[in-house]
């Protein structure tokens, strides 16, 4: 039984019949009332405990009236086990850490256009390989961990991308900064220079994503130990740590006389709701002031006095893994080492990484007969209620404009699914496995849980495996977890953004990297010129789709429901990652 949180912190843990209990009493008896409240997806596992809505006040005027004031509830699917240590946090818990007391060297705008933030300004020599970054002085950390230096930014960015890290850009930061032929220098307090070793065309985009790119405390870290460190988390942002109780919440006070800005609400809390039912209830009656939404709850929430919606077009993106495709150093030890769940027997895997071999062949139609047994305009249709778009690759949803007409959908054709099953001897099925990676992206459980139906259409066995991101995304980054998982990250304006997860070298992996895919990529990693980059990025994307080695099932706005106690700062949010809910201390209290 969880353990009751404190009254002023208290949220509702409801079963389905207690949350229809409390929409009747939020939006009244009414006839009409009802068949609303049908809509909310209710959850299969019912909370044990039922604890007593004890409402914060969040009402209170903002900062013009003296001060932060009031609390900024949200509420998540999922946010995890707090952790801060660049090394040793998930990305998952990265990109919470960035929309609070984190903060990163810039960021990017609404117009995709890089801004200062740590950093006051930047540039990169002529050939390429040298950036050079100014920091801005006299920034303090919190906790009393002094001011802000090129150590902290070298030490948090170096542990970002070092041996062992469960961030998902490990493989970019120790691309871009811990490379053997360049590496990082302390010119003084104040000015960092990077030598890349080779033109690297993703530096500011790395360094101004929230999810792994913060500046922490080195002098914590040695005071303290990676662990305490990690769970008290001394960073430059204008919010500070006060409690966190895993699968419960997490608790931020507002850091007064912030150097860039100070938060209009004194306290915030995200909260842990896995259930969109028990989000919405709380929602409904004024406990939670914003959540992520199942898109399918928007005519409900519709219906809450004062509503309003702020929408960040193209924000989350979901993309399907067929782990274990990995390829690069095949048959040798640094292989097995490096991909230790490597298994060509797997139906999908081929133990022959020659494109022309039979057992490549054998394999890819395993993999196209589960590809285009998915219905993908169903799933934005129903489950994403048409606010989203079907997508072809992982990172194109912008520019599927520069792929050949070929290449901008999949087809839907179950009955050829079954007959490239047939063809390459399974035609019985066969085992799989799928997890929905919790991202926090509208639509990425009940649409893994629809591929899932989908492939039982055409004789597979699938087991539907849900369990938190803190327990698969390690297993994937390893390359341990050698079956299917749906991936949600936030839009993207380049595709190369993501060009990490399929490469040999990269952190998180999308499943499958190749000898051919990692000349391209790397070819496009050194192209600085964004128009001749994708002279061999289109050349990788169709690597990818006509091997049916990699499959992004739909792009999707995100709608942040507002409460009646906050307005809109969809001009301020990080667009460095579109599916965060960045850059709070801008939450304004309605007026």
């Amino acid at each position: 039984m969880s353990q009751i949180l404190p009254k002023k912190l208290q949220l509702f843990r409801l079963s389905p019949l207690l949350v229809l209990l409390a929409v009747i009493l939020a939006c009244g008896s009414s006839a009409t009332a009802v068949p609303e409240v049908q809509q909310v997806e209710v959850t299969r596992e019912v909370p044990v405990t039922v604890e007593v809505p004890v409402p914060a006040p969040t009402s209170a005027p903002g900062s013009a009236m003296g001060g932060p004031s009031g609390t900024l509830n949200i509420g998540f699917r999922e946010v995890g086990t707090f952790g801060t240590h660049p090394r040793l946090t998930p990305g998952s818990q990265g990109v919470f850490i960035g929309s609070s007391l984190g903060e990163t060297l810039l960021i990017q705008d609404l117009n995709q256009d890089y801004q200062p933030r740590l950093a006051t300004k930047w540039d990169l020599s002529e050939d390429g390989l040298i950036w050079t970054f100014k920091l801005r002085e006299g920034v303090q950390f919190h906790k009393g961990y002094g001011e802000m230096t090129a150590k902290d930014v070298i030490w948090s960015m170096e542990e970002y991308g070092g041996e062992g890290s469960r961030a998902s850009n490990s493989g970019k930061l120790r691309r871009l900064w811990s490379n053997e032929e360049g590496g990082a220098t302390a010119l003084d307090d104040y000015t960092v220079q990077v030598n890349t070793g080779t033109p690297q065309f993703d530096m500011l985009i790395v360094a101004s994503q929230p999810s792994a790119a913060n500046v922490m405390s080195k002098r914590q870290v040695d005071d303290l130990g990676e662990d305490e460190a990690s769970r008290q988390g001394a960073a430059t942002g204008p919010w500070e740590i006060e409690e966190a109780k895993s699968g419960q919440f997490w608790k931020f006070t507002a850091v007064k006389d912030h150097w860039r800005k100070t938060p209009e609400f004194a306290e915030l809390l995200f909260w842990d709701i896995p259930e969109e039912s028990t989000r919405v209830a709380n929602f409904q009656v004024g406990l939670l002031d914003t959540f992520l939404m199942a898109l399918d709850s928007k005519p409900v929430i519709e219906e809450v006095p004062d509503v309003k919606f702020m929408r960040v077009q193209g924000g989350g993106t979901v993309h399907l893994g067929l782990n274990a495709n990995w390829y690069v150093g095949l048959g040798t030890q640094e292989h097995t080492d490096g991909n230790p769940g490597f298994d060509p027997d797997l139906p999908w895997v081929s133990g022959n990484a020659d494109i022309n071999s039979e057992e490549w062949k054998t394999a890819l139609k395993v993999r196209r007969a589960l590809h285009i047994a998915i219905d993908r305009q169903s799933i934005v249709d129903t489950i994403l209620s048409g606010e989203g778009k079907a997508e072809v690759l992982w990172g194109w949803e912008n520019n599927m404009h520069r792929l050949p007409a070929r290449m901008q959908e999949w087809e839907f054709n179950p009955d050829l699914a079954k007959q490239l099953l047939k063809e390459a001897g399974y035609s019985d099925g066969f085992d799989i496995t799928i997890t929905p990676d919790i991202r926090n992206v509208p639509g990425e459980v009940e649409a893994c849980d629809a591929v899932a139906t989908m492939w039982e259409n055409i004789g597979i066995n699938v087991t539907i495996s849900h369990v938190p991101y803190a327990t698969i995304g390690p297993q994937i980054t390893a390359r341990e977890y050698n079956q299917a998982n749906c991936h949600g990250t936030g839009g993207r304006a380049d595709p190369r953004e993501l060009i990490h997860t399929f490469s040999s070298r990269g952190g998180f992996t999308a499943g499958f990297h190749h000898p051919i895919m990692d000349a391209y990529l790397t070819e496009a990693l050194e192209t600085i010129d964004t128009e001749a980059a994708y002279i061999p990025m289109v050349k990788a994307a169709e690597f990818l789709f006509d091997n049916a080695a990699e499959s992004s099932l739909y792009s999707v706005n995100i709608l942040w429901p507002l409460s009646a106690n906050i307005d809109s700062w969809l001009e301020h949010l990080q667009y460095g990652d579109r599916r965060a809910l960045t850059s709070l201390e801008w939450t304004p209290h309605r007026q």
